[in-house]
């Protein structure tokens, strides 16, 4: 299985898999980088540093000795191997580094195999520097021609004409430059960063054997000893072949920049000030930024930082660790606005077998453990939408279905039962995304669905986590507990159903009115701990968010799961259901923790209910380490 927090040494950095996912994505590209992942799945492949320790189909040797001939180097036909041996543990697995080095070995060389299949073979020597995938990127000649290009950039003319200069947003201060860059005549440096006029990150590498640089991952080991390649000169005349040869990488990298980001970075691969100061100008100044590694006091002084920030990184070369760094912080950044609300999770669409439609959303990282969130009435997804950066670090994927009804999942039928048709939902999910075993977590009324499911399907799951179960309205004293819109919409599922749709309306106009913090606080008694959450702004933005998502096709779900609840069942928990886990607060009045122990009835070796005494109706948010640990306990009883 995908490894978690209790695996790694960085509970709520960067963990192993996010990094490794980073390696993959900033070489493959995204949309690369997960098909090729999804292969992993179906073949087996479930551990990161399972998968970085093998082999790459016919590569041979590690490909890092291939990656090493190009790139920031020039053509190379010769590069030394690494040391693999100096990263192993007592136990013989790879650490650090070492481990990192490898999934670049084997997306370096799945980018070679991709880039030969789409430039048809040819530049055979360049197959492992050239990009795949969607980014925009180009390929020049030492005439300034276009050769080849990615993306939306055009795949002729030359770069240093108008037209070009446009579609490549070069900025009018820095077109000075950039035609001098392309002169085949000048001396030219080895690496170039400038800032486009939309604000993406532009950088520029020369390439071919007419400019041969030193090896990075040879003499960029933290000392300013570069090796005896000779640079910034051609070694001899340009030719009418040469000119038409590739002379030149440019492409686009997409960079962001938070402090909160940068700590994470600095930590993880144990950068300092000097080296973050670097970092940051290299992917945020607007200044052109030239890097030099010649002779005659032309070397650049940041080559030292360069090179012992390589080392952290094991990256092959410097154009790979500055993409690999600019994605895994653009990623973070995107995280955090995740969880605050100021940016919406990925979504995605889900065909059902009856010729419905749904939605689901993604959160947490791109592979690892599966975790299907089941979302209550009230609050939506915002629960686990807080949890964004947290999930990620603990290598859990987590897929969030939005039942019919709500968000732009398609209306319920008026004759189907919710139940069912979230089951056939549910069965669907795991089959498109080919997920085994993924654990269920329920929030509020969201894990009535999870205990049905939990029933139905116990050979497809990996088990049930039910945080702040909520029970049928009529044994919790007619939703006494509630307050507000939210009583009057409970009792009206009980005792008036024909109003319940116009006192939904009422509840809507509400809170739009009054904020959306009321979506949680008519839960929350006077007294409880809970309230000292309302204060946060970010809750408010993060639910407000998550209510405008599941009002879009109007208030059809809540109408549905509101008659629902009022509806009696059998709440007791079955032998024959998948391993389950309830968590409860202590000071949850809506449903007492006793009440909720007496309706689950006798426990078993497959039930658990665990109160927290400090918390109320928001234990999710309030203490997701329980909810993590929920959910580690569930995956170690997975059978391998």
């Amino acid at each position: 299985m995908g490894k978690t927090a209790g695996d790694n040494s960085v509970s709520d950095g960067l963990s192993d898999e996010t990094v490794a996912a980073a390696v993959y994505a900033s070489v493959l590209g995204a949309a690369n980088a997960e098909a090729w992942r999804d292969r992993l799945n179906r073949a087996g492949y479930d551990d990161v540093s399972e998968l970085a320790s093998r082999s790459a189909i016919g590569s041979g040797h590690a490909s890092r000795q291939t990656a090493a001939t190009v790139g920031w180097d020039g053509l190379k036909t010769q590069a030394s191997d690494i040391d693999l041996t100096s990263g192993f543990s007592a136990e013989g697995e790879a650490t650090g580094p070492v481990l990192i080095g490898r999934h670049f070995d084997r997306a370096i060389y799945l980018r070679s195999r991709l880039a030969a299949a789409q430039n048809h073979g040819f530049w055979p020597e360049l197959q492992t520097v050239l990009p795949c995938g969607d980014r925009n990127w180009t390929l020049v000649s030492h005439e300034a021609e276009v050769l080849a290009a990615g993306g939306d950039w055009p795949g002729s003319g030359r770069v240093t004409d108008p037209f070009m200069s446009e579609k490549l947003q070069i900025k009018d201060a820095d077109l000075p430059k950039w035609q001098n860059l392309f002169d085949a005549g000048a001396r030219h440096p080895a690496l170039v960063l400038l800032r486009a006029a939309g604000g993406r990150l532009l950088m520029c590498q020369p390439l071919g054997g007419r400019a041969v640089f030193s090896n990075m991952t040879d003499g960029f080991s933290g000392s300013d000893q570069i090796g005896s390649g000779r640079v910034d000169r051609p070694l001899r005349p340009l030719g009418a072949a040469d000119l038409a040869a590739p002379a030149f990488l440019v492409e686009q990298v997409q960079t962001a920049w938070s402090d909160m980001a940068a700590t994470l970075i600095a930590k993880r691969f144990g950068f300092g000030q000097q080296e973050m100061s670097l970092l940051r100008r290299l992917l945020t100044s607007d200044d052109w930024i030239e890097l030099r590694i010649g002779t005659g006091g032309q070397r650049g002084p940041e080559l030292a930082v360069l090179g012992r920030m390589l080392t952290k990184t094991a990256a092959p070369s410097c154009p790979e660790m500055l993409r690999f760094l600019a994605h895994l912080i653009a990623q973070t950044v995107e995280d955090y606005k995740i969880a605050a609300g100021v940016a919406s999770p990925p979504q995605k669409w889900l065909s059902l077998p009856c010729g419905l439609s749904s939605r689901y959303l993604r959160f947490g990282a791109e592979r690892g453990q599966a975790v299907i969130f089941v979302h209550g009435i009230f609050d939506g997804i915002a629960g686990v939408q807080r949890l964004q950066p947290m999930l990620r670090a603990r290598g859990l994927q987590v897929l969030a279905p939005l039942r019919c009804g709500y968000g732009a999942s398609d209306r319920l039928p008026r004759q189907a039962d919710p139940v069912d048709l979230f089951i056939t939902q549910l069965e669907a999910l795991i089959d498109a995304e080919g997920l085994e075993r993924p654990i269920l977590l329920g929030h509020r009324s969201g894990c009535m669905f999870t205990a049905a499911a939990g029933r139905r399907l116990r050979d497809r799951l990996g088990g049930v986590v039910g945080v702040g179960a909520t029970l049928p309205l009529p044994s919790i004293g007619q939703a006494g507990a509630l307050r507000g819109h939210q009583r009057a919409m409970a009792l009206s599922a009980v005792h008036a159903r024909a109003v319940l749709p116009l006192v939904v309306r009422s509840w809507s106009r509400s809170v739009r009115q009054k904020g959306p913090q009321v979506l949680v606080s008519r839960q929350i008694a006077k007294d409880s701990a809970d309230r000292r959450l309302l204060a946060d702004p970010g809750l408010s933005a993060v639910l407000e968010q998550s209510h405008r998502m599941m009002m879009q096709h109007g208030r059809g779900g809540y109408e549905t799961d509101l008659r629902l609840a009022a509806r009696s069942r059998d709440t007791r928990h079955s032998a024959k259901a998948a391993p389950t886990i309830y968590l409860h607060g202590g000071e949850d009045t809506v449903t007492p923790a006793e009440r909720l122990q007496a309706a689950l009835g006798p426990g078993s070796a497959d039930l658990q209910i665990r109160i927290s005494k400090r918390a109320g109706t928001m234990l999710l948010y309030a203490q997701p380490e329980l909810v993590f640990a929920a959910i580690e306990d569930l995956r170690q009883r997975i059978p391998s």
